[in-house]
């Protein structure tokens, strides 16, 4: 009993001598921002973390979400999955203690195997109701550019030594600057010398009360263009400064099969025709388009007396897109995409659509070349018909593809041979046959 008694006077003690001291825990005065940016060439997607949680997945050339947090100390992560990886590795660890009123920007650089880090600080700016200004930082992110100067200014006003707004090395950010929001155009020349001109955008708009970080990635193959320049926003989104001498593109697929071969106009009259004899299965070559709006009507080869489909598609600044007509029994519309045709450094990536009219939803099974699916979880569940359907990452290797319904065992296709190495960017469709239990794999070459 008194052993008892002595344990809880020992514990009153201790209780009172914890509240009655000064907490040791720290005491945070204010909030900092916090956001990160990949510039990793041929990176996946990058998990950014703070003490072990996710401040989201940020893609190449691109932001996160800028996250307030307490002025304190932390551990900043940047995560990724590497070739043949079962699990995450941490490429980049930083700790930093935040200053309150200050906004942090935390550039992933280099290669996912020689990453590098740079943080970008500046002071963290509130706008007004009625201000009319934006803020722009303008920072060097594009590893084939040497030395830059950056001119800002509108249209029409040519470069001008002494004009410029920045002179950038690599991981070189500038000052903030207030600029009245309107229309301006971004200019890259080489250090010293305007006359270089390494790339120069067609207008944009900027709205007030914007915060922008202006810099150049390195284009890839999603991009038409070598040199790609965006604003990064702290919402995470950006605005992309198109270069004009690097035009979009467009192709045609037919994956339509009772459609027939088909005639494409670009007019409601149909006179200005822009395919002919466009084929079930057939992909056409990529078309050179400016950004906009474009209507297409498709009509029985040869023949302009009916209109059998007809679509409408946006296309916006450098990038690729493709038509597809889909469809079947007279009822025939079109999907249309975005094409990802960028390459990354740890994986083949696996790009699959499935055009099938008579399968809504299948499984798709990718396993060890002359390995059968017995037994074998799919690789993706319930592929989507007629609909986008996000790229995979697979390892290299020699591989058989196959397809089953959702709801039946039965194979309906394949096997397809698949040999992939990392960096591959394989563009996979599946098309309806004369037999309608089965389906067709067809395996497109890359431009």
């Amino acid at each position: 009993m008194k052993r008892i008694a002595l344990l809880l006077a020992f514990s009153a003690t201790f209780l009172l001598g914890a509240c009655g001291g000064e907490s040791k825990l720290p005491n945070p005065t204010g909030k900092a921002s916090v956001s990160a940016v990949n510039a990793i060439y041929g990176s996946p997607s990058i998990n950014f973390q703070i003490e072990e949680r996710s401040l989201g997945s940020v893609a190449y050339k691109s932001t996160t979400v800028a996250a307030n947090y307490d002025d304190l100390e932390y551990n900043f992560n940047f995560d990724v999955l590497l070739a043949d990886g079962n699990a995450a590795t941490r490429i980049i660890r930083q700790s930093i203690d935040l200053i309150a009123d200050q906004q942090y920007t935390l550039l992933a650089g280099g290669t996912l195997t020689a990453p590098t880090l740079t943080i970008w600080e500046t002071a963290i700016r509130e706008f007004t109701d009625t201000d009319t200004v934006f803020q722009a930082r303008f920072a060097h992110t594009s590893v084939t550019l040497g030395n830059i100067d950056v001119y800002f200014a509108s249209a029409g006003v040519a470069p001008v030594l002494g004009d410029q707004v920045a002179t950038l090395s690599l991981n070189d950010i500038s000052a903030p600057l207030d600029f009245e929001a309107g229309d301006y155009v971004v200019t890259l020349t080489s250090s010293g010398d305007p006359a270089d001109i390494l790339f120069q955008s067609q207008a944009s708009t900027i709205l007030s009360r914007t915060k922008l970080i202006i810099t150049p990635f390195d284009g890839d193959a999603n991009d038409t263009s070598p040199i790609v320049v965006r604003g990064l926003g702290e919402n995470g989104g950006a605005i992309t400064f198109h270069d004009p001498l690097y035009p979009s593109t467009l192709q045609f697929l037919h994956a339509a099969r009772d459609l027939g071969i088909s005639d494409v106009y670009d007019d409601e009259a149909l006179t200005s025709q822009v395919l002919a004899n466009h084929d079930h299965t057939q992909l056409t070559a990529d078309m050179p388009l400016t950004a906009g709006e474009y209507n297409y009507f498709y009509t029985p080869a040869g023949d302009t007396a009916a209109v059998t489909l007809t679509t409408t598609i946006g296309i916006s600044n450098g990038a690729h897109f493709r038509v597809i007509a889909i469809g079947t029994g007279g009822v025939y519309t079109t999907t249309n995409i975005a094409l990802d045709r960028r390459s990354i450094t740890t994986a083949a990536k696996l790009n699959v659509f499935n055009s099938s009219s008579n399968f809504d939803f299948t499984n798709l099974y990718v396993v060890n070349a002359g390995e059968t699916i017995e037994g074998v979880a799919p690789f993706r569940v319930g592929l989507i018909s007629r609909a986008f359907n996000p790229s995979f990452a697979l390892r290299a290797g020699s591989f058989d593809v196959y397809l089953t319904s959702f709801t039946d065992p039965a194979i309906i296709a394949g096997p397809y041979r698949l040999d992939a190495a990392i960096g591959d960017v394989i563009d996979m469709v599946i098309f309806d046959t004369a037999d309608t239990a089965v389906l067709d794999i067809v395996v497109f070459p890359v431009p």
